[in-house]
């Protein structure tokens, strides 16, 4: 599975790590805005982003709000420390802009052109979301994000894409916002590729459709095959088959079948990644 864009990033964000001048001017953005005491942060920009990251999973969407406040500010402006701001946010959210792009993914579409409109979305989310916002902003980037990215990807030829659902961005503080539009987008994907019911999905189901998804995508599993697995795996489907005169021996064998099959893909997509 091609990932250029996500190596390029990566490789252009040490250039931005090896300026001494770079990480003294966040790390002063970030005490002024009382992230960090005087002489706090550490001298290094990937060390300050762990850090940060740390400190989020401890303290929670306050921390990750105040600081990205602070940067998001930053970069509506214009110039070289505009930029630099957007850029260091941008990094911060990269893991979500790379599973966001697994989301997002069909299997015509090469994951590095998706992951090209994806952060081309987050960087213009980024330069453009409305500082006066007060809260949730790391899930909220990303879900307008999804929204742009989607929209972008419908235009040119995909299925139908994801609107912005206001709701989502009211949910309660304690739900995943990103999670639950990746789930809009897996029951999408699931409809389209798979026959799926339309709706929502979610726990070993969602699973289980997000696995023949990317098998389907990484060419591991051919549509029919998934299409099949993905309706004997659902409730009350060996009931049906008894009732369709499958004997119970028969419909073991069956589902050996796929458990091998389904191992065979989780390979198959972990060696890819």
């Amino acid at each position: 599975m091609e990932q250029r864009i996500f190596v390029e990033l990566n490789a252009e964000w040490a250039l931005v790590c090896a300026e001494p001048s770079t990480v003294r001017k966040v790390s002063g953005w970030l005490t002024d805005a009382g992230v960090f005491c005087p002489e706090e942060a550490p001298g290094h920009l990937d060390d300050l982003l762990a850090e940060l990251e740390r400190r989020d999973r401890s303290k929670g969407i306050e921390h990750s709000d105040r600081w990205l406040a602070a940067l998001i500010r930053l970069a509506a402006g214009t110039g070289r420390e505009a930029q630099l701001a957007a850029r260091v946010v941008m990094q911060a959210m990269l893991p979500g802009a790379v599973r966001l792009t697994q989301r997002l993914l069909r299997p015509e579409r090469d994951f590095d052109e998706v992951g090209q409109v994806v952060i081309a979305c987050l960087y213009q989310v980024i330069r453009t979301y409305p500082a006066s916002r007060k809260r949730r902003f790391a899930a909220n980037l990303m879900l307008e994000t999804l929204h742009w990215a989607s929209r972008g990807l419908q235009a040119d030829a995909e299925p139908a894409g994801v609107t912005w659902a206001p709701e989502l961005a009211a949910l309660p503080g304690d739900q995943d916002v990103p999670e639950e539009a990746h789930r809009q987008v897996l029951a999408a994907q699931a409809h389209d590729v798979l026959s799926e019911h339309p709706g929502s999905v979610s726990g070993a189901r969602a699973e289980l459709l997000d696995l023949l998804l990317g098998g389907v995508t990484a060419g591991l599993v051919d549509i029919e095959r998934a299409r099949v697995i993905a309706s004997e795996a659902r409730e009350g489907a060996q009931e049906a088959a008894e009732q369709a005169g499958v004997s119970a021996v028969a419909w073991r064998k069956r589902r050996s079948r796929t458990v091998s099959q389904l191992r065979t893909i989780a390979a198959g997509l972990a060696q890819a990644a």
